[in-house]
């Protein structure tokens, strides 16, 4: 079970994480591109692999980042509401 008292200030190292797990999937098809380069291996089975590879970047970013958008609009609301009611209380004075 996922933690749901997730701390905003660990926020820049989850989207460091996040980038750098983007970045690992560049790896991948820059390391493909080179190993195809050398013509020993099928085409057909770099295609599928790299449309593999890119399937499943697709679906760890849909997942992870549709969790983050959670806890963003978590944070939004929490924020939007101490906003409001620090300048609603600030009108009184």
């Amino acid at each position: 079970m996922a933690n749901t008292d997730f701390n905003p200030a660990q926020k820049p190292a989850v989207y460091d994480r996040l980038g750098q797990l983007n970045a690992a999937f560049a790896r991948v098809t820059r390391n493909m591109n080179a190993l195809e380069q050398f013509g020993i291996f099928e085409r057909r089975t770099m295609i599928r692999l790299y449309r593999m590879s890119k399937e499943l970047q697709a679906d760890a970013n849909y997942h992870l980042l549709e969790t983050l958008q959670d806890h963003e609009e978590r944070d939004w609301s929490k924020y939007g509401r101490r906003r409001i009611i620090a300048e609603t209380a600030g009108k009184d004075d």
